[in-house]
């Protein structure tokens, strides 16, 4: 069993043990150190070798989701493997010099997750065996001396002695040297304390002059001047760069080029290959390091990759091909003994083989006695996106595992497995696993990340297992799909559950974590960020979390294994006496929802009982559905006069991603007398309709040229003729229309909004014509802007349907290449749970005056929910029932229209019931 353990711990020792898993610079070259205005290694056929090591630079650790992608051991281990990297650079994000963090930066209330990250990427450098500069990124004429003391005494206690790790003391300093000095001799007798490892010194211009480092008087003999440049900008011999490295290591000082790009000074323009080249023969025949300018996937020619999702492996930009050339080449790696490995470990080696009833452990649970409940009495289950409410839309993320019915008598996945059963669980000596299989992650019309959830609770009642504090590192075992495993706690409210990832691994793997490996989303809105190792006394449930990035192609969002299995589950510091051996039968009515943590910026709405979705939607004509009843209280347009005119005065008409520069289109025709594409078709030009007329885009392309973000084609209106002011819609209590084709987000504007956060909901492919219905509420802001606007609803302007591409995935159209709209209304808001699709059961249902008739095809526990029209659980209750007829009383109704829903083991019947 091939073995990794991750954690983090903020104090001194570490609880966990990685070793390299592979033979490379590392192991080859040992520590870097500075001799002679060289680097070389520690490693004795190195001592007296000038040693160069090529890698990438990331991107600030501080940003958005396009460079934080690449912070990740996936990412690590690709670039590794497909580039063949030999060292990365970890760009602390410390201030927000550049840009708002949103709270990630580290003096800005993003320490703990700063740190959290570079451990989990220190451990992988360990593991890929290359080399990691921790890297204090400011672009400033102050170095943040105070924090910058507090973190380098921090990091270089936990990483000190490992060979992989090089400390960066300042980025890009703007000030005069002396600063740059003082800062640097402060810092260099902290990190000296715990470590001899390769320290590099920023300069004045941006770390432009590296002979003014050299002779700043630096107080230490293992050190190295950075350089950057970008070589569109700062040409070998225009300007004085390598005049001034050259310099430098004429005195003896080395030069480490920890930042330099292709492309221009301000990260734009086409990357210039001939001045990079130049350069590159330059820094190979000076022996001098480099980490090109950035992992990341950032809206700027320097970066060297366009996608965030990796499954699929690395796809690069020009630059990023450029500088892979570079890094090309065949190494002879060979191992001299040092033993480079960093912290030990508490966890178990072997699989666990049970423990008896009684038995005191720390195994939270090892599944071997064959339930589905843990050591803890908490029970097993797995949940998705497609179980949400509806307040954010509905996902389509499944797997294929059978159905259990939990003990609050809901049913879920079944995800207890008989590990010789599951071929894909081999490698596990024990008897039984938990897990999902067939994992298919499609986000739907669901508005945050799709996921796909296995859990447990640590009590049977879902209650805070307070015991918990006493635990001091969590370790698990698992085999297959990357994904986020997390603690929950009930001082949580808004779902920011804290988390720690893990990558996809087709063989058995330990994970241990210490609390402080476990971050938090810091950018949402008004949550709650704390400490993990303060509050697990309210832990109640983990989670095992596969997911996706929202807004990306289904596609990318499939995991590397479309398994995932879990064993042995324990907490180092916890004393639990086993309850072992319990019956699967459940014992309660309630209901308990799966919530996901998954949202980006918001959080997930999910539940598990019949709550009624305010957006809702009638689908396709194969479906059995329960009708929307709605009420029109303003009939903006049906189309029916064939006119792009609106029966608000306003109009019709369509737009692409062209002003931006982008090339998506359409072939809806160009009328110049309009001016503009002609979008209102006769009925006859798509039969299933049966009106006669609708509006809609046809022939739709994506092509995002030279845009920066996702393509887009769209359909749009304004309300009034008078585009200066708007239509009032305060007496509407939701929005419907009708739709066919492609998937879109439904946008409304009221003037308000600059930054382009339209209030919007997203819709789903639609095959047949679907009615939607969207209450004011579920039309939101997305997450990301800084200036929310309260819709004013009594002076709505525009109206927009959206069908949007996604961002680096040129290969991608849209599954319907048409949209068509009709019938849009102002309505009340629908008297219906949400529609769905009933499957065949092998339960009937009837009424018969108070009396609800129920026929069975087999024996075991039945559910059965009432619900008023506005989805409210009137009743609920659960017995066993033989196969055949039965009765309940619904005595206890008020006259009126239910809707009833009765479980029974995988079998479920919805219907709709009137009480005369």
């Amino acid at each position: 069993m091939k073995k990794i353990f991750v954690a983090i711990l903020l104090a001194v020792v570490s609880t966990m043990a990685v070793s390299p898993t592979r033979v490379g610079p590392v192991s080859t070259y040992g520590k870097l150190k500075a001799n002679g205005g060289k680097l070389v290694g520690s490693c004795p056929t190195y001592a007296n070798q000038a040693v160069q090591v090529k890698g990438m630079s990331l991107f600030w650790s501080s940003a958005a989701d396009s460079a934080l992608a690449y912070y990740t051991p996936q990412a690590m281990k690709l670039m590794v493997q497909d580039m063949g990297i030999e060292v990365l650079r970890f760009a602390m994000g410390v201030a927000d010099e550049k840009f708002d963090s949103h709270g990630r930066s580290y003096t800005t209330g993003g320490a703990n997750d700063q740190k959290a990250m570079l451990k989990k990427m220190v451990y992988a450098a360990v593991e890929n065996d290359i080399y990691l500069i921790i890297d204090w990124h400011i672009e400033s004429s102050t170095g943040f001396t105070n924090e910058a003391k507090e973190f380098f005494e921090w990091a270089a206690s936990e990483f000190g002695k490992t060979n992989n790790v090089i400390f960066e003391v300042w980025n890009e300093p703007t000030g005069d040297m002396n600063t740059v000095a003082q800062h640097a001799n402060t810092l260099i007798p902290i990190i000296r304390k715990y470590s001899e490892n390769l320290i590099l010194v920023g300069s004045p211009g941006w770390s432009s002059q590296p002979a003014a480092c050299a002779e700043a008087g630096i107080n230490d003999n293992n050190y190295a001047c950075s350089l950057h440049f970008y070589a569109a900008t700062h040409q070998v011999g225009n300007g004085g760069y390598n005049s001034s490295a050259e310099s430098a290591m004429a005195k003896g000082v080395p030069v480490f080029a920890s930042e330099w790009g292709t492309v221009s000074a301000d990260g734009k323009g086409d990357p210039n290959q001939g001045a990079s080249d130049a350069w590159n023969s330059w820094m190979n025949q000076n022996k001098v390091s480099w980490t090109n300018w950035s992992a990341s996937a950032i809206s700027e020619t320097s970066a060297a990759f366009t996608n965030i999702a990796m499954n699929g492996g690395l796809k690069y930009t020009a630059s990023g091909n450029i500088v892979k050339g570079y890094l090309a080449g065949s190494h002879n790696y060979k191992d001299c003994g040092l033993e480079n490995s960093i912290g030990s470990s508490s966890a178990d080696n072997g699989f666990s083989e049970g423990v008896a009833n009684g038995a005191t452990t720390n195994i939270i649970d090892d599944m071997e006695d064959g339930d589905h409940y843990a050591y803890t009495s908490g029970w097993w289950s797995a949940f998705t996106d497609a179980n949400e409410s509806g307040k954010d839309g509905i996902g389509k993320s499944s797997v294929t595992n059978g159905k259990w019915t939990d003990d609050f008598g809901k049913e879920v996945y079944d995800v207890l497995m008989k590990t010789s059963e599951h071929p894909n669980a081999s490698g596990n000596t024990s008897k039984y696993v938990v897990g999902l299989e067939g994992i298919d992650v499609d986000q739907g019309n669901y508005k945050w990340d799709p996921y796909i959830t296995i859990s447990v609770n640590l009590a049977k009642d879902t209650s805070d297992y307070s015991a918990f504090k006493s635990c001091k590192t969590i370790s698990y075992k698992y085999k297959g799909a990357e994904h986020h495993f997390r603690v929950q706690t009930s001082t949580i409210t808004d779902y920011n559950y804290h988390y720690s990832d893990a990558e996809a691994s087709d063989e058995w793997k330990t994970i241990e974590l210490t609390m402080d490996m476990f971050k938090q989303n810091t950018t949402w809105a008004n949550t709650t960020i704390v400490g993990l190792g303060t509050i697990l006394d309210k832990t109640n449930r983990l989670a095992w979390e596969v997911k996706c990035a929202a807004g990306l192609p289904k596609s990318a969002c499939q995991p590397a294994y479309n398994y995932l299995y879990i064993d042995d589950v324990r907490c180092d510091g916890l004393s639990i006496k086993a309850v072992s051996g319990n019956s699967d039968t459940p014992t309660s009515s309630s209901s308990v929802g799966g919530n996901s943590s998954s949202s980006v910026g918001g959080k997930s709405s999910s539940s598990v009982g019949g709550n009624t979705s305010s957006s809702s939607v009638t689908p396709t004509s194969s479906s059995v559905v329960t009708p929307i009843v709605l009420t029109a209280t303003l009939d903006i347009d049906d189309v029916e006069d064939g006119d792009e005119v609106l029966k608000t005065t306003g109009t019709w008409y369509a737009y692409n991603d062209s002003e931006p520069g982008g090339k998506s289109s359409i072939t809806n025709t160009y009328d110049p007398a309009l001016p503009g594409y002609v979008v209102v078709f006769p009925g006859t030009a798509d039969a299933t309709n049966g009106s006669q007329g609708f509006v809609g885009l046809t022939g739709i392309v994506w092509n995002q040229a030279e845009y920066a973000e996702a393509p887009f084609v769209a359909l749009g209106l304004n309300t009034m003729a008078d585009t200066s002011k708007g239509l009032d819609m305060s007496a509407c209590e939701a929005i419907s229309y009708r739709y066919k084709g492609a998937a879109h987000q439904f946008k409304i504007q009221d003037g308000q909004v600059t930054d382009y956060a339209y209030h919007y909901f997203l819709n789903d492919d639609a095959a047949d014509w679907t009615t939607v219905v969207m209450t004011w509420d579920k039309i939101e802001q997305p997450p990301w802007t800084d200036d929310p606007k309260d819709l004013n609803k009594a002076a709505i302007k525009k109206m927009s349907w959206e069908v949007v591409g996604y961002k680096g995935y040129p290969e991608i159209q849209p599954n319907y290449n048409f949209l068509y709209v009709d019938d849009l209304k102002c309505v009340n808001k629908p008297a219906a749970i949400k529609a769905a699709r009933v499957a065949q059961s092998g339960i009937k249902l009837g009424v018969q005056g108070a009396k609800l008739n129920i026929a069975l095809n087999k024996t075991g526990l039945v559910k059965v929910q009432i619900f008023d029209l506005m989805g409210h659980v009137v009743e609920s209750h659960s017995e066993n029932m033989t196969a055949g007829m039965h009765q309940v009383s619904l005595e206890n109704l008020t006259k009126g229209n239910y809707v009833v829903r009765v479980m029974n083991g995988s079998d479920a019947k919805t219907a709709r019931i009137s009480l005369k």
